[in-house]
């Protein structure tokens, strides 16, 4: 992984020989007849009944990407924060987002927004009563 240091779409991972480094892969994860398996594209209502089925109240959310993992998808905290308590594990995260020099930059935005976000949502409750 030392000649690795990342998939970033930032400029200083896309140097000369960049593109000639292996990735590094492992084999195709076998999928359990009793595993549960909701794609994206399926939307959050599966994800969201699956988990209240099975009383799920705390989900702790880590990801490969914080601004796709954790922000903008099924599983991710605009969808999950809504009916259950998300927990934003920070460190068990990278990002992506080209314009930052750091992926730990990034991933500490992305937490610091869906924070902030989380906390006026939870004022707005108390404001309207519910």
């Amino acid at each position: 992984f030392k000649q690795f240091p990342g998939l970033d779409a930032g400029p200083k991972y896309n140097n000369a020989g960049f593109w000639d480094l292996p990735i590094p892969v492992t084999k195709d994860l076998k999928v359990h007849p009793n595993d549960v398996v909701i794609y994206d594209a399926e939307g959050y209502a599966p994800l969201r009944d699956f988990l209240n089925k099975h009383k799920v109240r705390h989900v702790l959310l880590t990801g490969y990407a914080t601004d796709m993992c954790f922000c903008k998808t099924t599983a991710g905290y605009q969808n999950l924060s809504k009916d259950f308590n998300v927990f934003l594990v920070g460190d068990a995260t990278l990002a992506t987002f080209p314009a930052n020099s750091s992926p730990r930059f990034a991933t500490n935005a992305a937490i610091s927004f869906a924070s902030i976000d989380h906390l006026i949502t939870q004022v707005s409750w108390v404001k309207t009563g519910k």
